[in-house]
């Protein structure tokens, strides 16, 4: 007889609201934005406030140091939008940059690629890209925002200056990150005790008496960004001081690198899925790959096969390795090498794709397909190898606004890794993203180093349509678990009727070649009956210090009562706070 044994079971509560809901990673994020909805900003103007909240209260995921994209609808015009605000590589980057260790030796950082020397491609000054992420706020704000910079800001400056209690989630990633950030002073004197301790969160014995991040630094630098505009960052002193202390410890970024920043504004990249319409990123994020995903499970009748049933997964798992192995095979920036978008996005490529997935098993053994038939214009003559994987973890953060005008955003912003490259830049507070770590250092392939390229990451931020207009915003941090975390979110609303809150909290998978993940939370029957069709099958159990599946939040409107409803990942600090 088989050993029962208990489970773990966390859940957090839908808010429901009228006026204006926003969900983030942090709950002081979260009330940042509400407060400047209070103050009669709109969406746009909520998710700055709370796009530079959180890169002070989770500072180890995000910051002005960092990058960010995001997708947005203006109610009044009717346009959706998205920003691309994906860092980009210096000057002086070239594809033999890093000295590369044996083939064999993997990267110790957040990538399966080869070794650097000192993981200097993963770590440390030269690992840093431009930074997008203050551009990406500031150019949101103008395009769609009601209130000046720095009245969306005022909520930032304030926690950073005047500090707040550290909790359980920030002393467990601090804690996380010591080791990683012990060579670098300035980043310890700024999130640590002088012995190197990190700040703790108060205990049961003594309540009332937790520690309190303080950065004083970071306050001047926000506020000198909030009076000044983004050109104190890019073309002024702040910039300045960023390039200058890098240059002195062997960085790469300049001032003209930084001068030279801009974010892209472009149309999303729009796919039809059930009746409605998905928008998302169209280059350099996860929005490629997760348009394939429903591409190809459009021809099934998810509904009829049941919510998490062990054919739906199966169904499920075939559509993302395909997905995936596409990905790793074609991706890149599509400025540097020939990419086949378009084949990638054509259902014709799609339904030949689906025509390989045996609903009954076994995998497809080849999952990768060639989209280039597809392509207008069809294979280039000459193309590189690809580097065949992108991140798997990730330290990011993301965000959801919907106001009373039903304005949408969905914004997600990163470092990188844990605290980006490890390295804060003395007198400003500002945490630098580790951007490199995104490319190949190995010469030669698709995404190897070449000046101003654009990482591929896995940032992916949706709004999804119905017939009546916007009705659902999600997102999530989490590497590229990020891109089933949305992809599933969306089916449990679209194909299983299921509410935000219930969206987000049940159960998922992942699959990008073998084995295939699940949930814990799964019956143990479906369980086995998935590996009945013939996958390797890791079961993993989330818990408050793993991503095993990412970390979504959204907001859905109601069309039958025309509330807000809020659903956030339930084990670490999300939180969605409305009125």
């Amino acid at each position: 007889m088989p050993i029962q044994r208990s489970r773990l079971l966390i859940d957090k509560s839908e808010v429901a609201v009228a006026n204006g809901l926003v969900t983030a990673m942090h709950p002081l994020a979260a009330e940042a934005g509400v407060e400047i909805l209070q103050r009669g900003g709109n969406a746009a103007d909520a998710a700055v406030a709370a796009a530079f909240a959180v890169g002070v209260v989770e500072p180890f995921m995000s910051g002005v140091g960092g990058v960010a994209c995001v997708v947005a609808q203006d109610a009044a015009s009717g346009r959706t939008l998205t920003l691309d605000g994906a860092g980009v590589l210096p000057r002086a980057a070239r594809e033999d940059l890093f000295e590369l260790m044996d083939p064999g030796l993997k990267g110790g950082g957040i990538y399966g690629w080869r070794a650097t020397r000192d993981e200097a491609a993963e770590t440390g000054y030269r690992s840093v890209a431009v930074p997008g992420a203050v551009a990406t706020y500031a150019k949101l704000l103008e395009t769609m925002g009601t209130l000046s910079l720095g009245e969306v800001m005022a909520p930032a400056i304030r926690l950073a200056e005047d500090g707040f209690p550290v909790d359980w989630y920030v002393f467990a990633n601090c804690a996380a990150g010591l080791r990683r950030l012990q060579p670098f002073p300035h980043t310890m004197a700024a999130f640590f005790h002088s012995d190197g301790t990190p700040l703790k969160t108060a205990n049961a014995d003594d309540i009332g008496k937790e520690e309190w991040l303080v950065q004083k630094d970071l306050a001047r630098t926000l506020r000198r960004i909030a009076e000044e505009g983004p050109d104190s960052f890019y073309r002024g002193e702040i910039g300045r001081t960023i390039a200058g202390f890098l240059a002195e410890h062997g960085g790469l970024l300049t001032p003209e690198d930084l001068a030279d920043y801009r974010v892209r504004l472009r149309d999303p990249l729009w796919v039809d899925y059930r009746g409605r319409r998905i928008a998302l990123v169209s280059t350099n994020t996860g929005g490629p790959t997760v348009a394939q995903m429903f591409n190809i499970l459009a021809g099934y009748d998810l509904a009829a096969s049941g919510h998490n049933t062990a054919p739906t997964l199966h169904l499920l798992a075939e559509a993302q390795r395909m997905a995936f192995a596409d990905r790793f095979t074609h991706l890149g920036d599509p400025d540097f090498d020939p990419i086949p978008l378009e084949g990638l996005h054509s259902a014709d490529y799609a339904a030949g794709r689906r025509s390989h997935i045996r609903p009954e098993g076994p995998p497809v053994s080849q999952p990768a397909g060639d989209p280039w038939p597809f392509q207008p214009g069809g294979r280039p003559t000459a193309m590189r190898p690809p580097s065949g994987i992108d991140a798997a973890e990730q330290h990011t953060t993301h965000l959801t606004v919907v106001d009373k005008q039903r304005n949408l955003v969905s914004l997600t912003a990163s470092l990188g890794q844990l605290f980006g490259s490890g390295v804060v830049v003395p007198g400003t507070g500002i945490t630098l993203n580790n951007g490199m770590m995104w490319f190949d250092p190995e010469p030669g392939k698709v995404n190897s180093m070449a000046p101003g390229k654009r990482a591929l990451h896995a940032g992916t931020p949706a709004l999804v349509f119905d017939q009546s207009g916007p009705y659902l915003a999600v997102g999530s941090p989490g590497g590229r678990k990020v891109l089933t975390a949305v992809q599933q979110v969306i089916h449990n609303v679209v194909d299983f009727g299921l509410g935000m809150q219930a969206a987000v909290s049940a159960p998922r998978i992942h699959c990008e070649g073998s084995p295939l993940h699940l949930d814990a939370r799964l019956p143990a029957e479906v369980i086995e009956a998935v590996r009945s069709f013939g996958h390797q099958v890791s079961v993993r159990e989330e818990h408050f210090l793993s991503s095993y599946f990412a970390r979504p939040n959204g907001i859905l409107i109601d069309r039958d009562s025309g509330l807000l409803r809020s659903g956030v990942e339930p084990y670490k600090a999300s939180t969605a706070a409305g009125y």
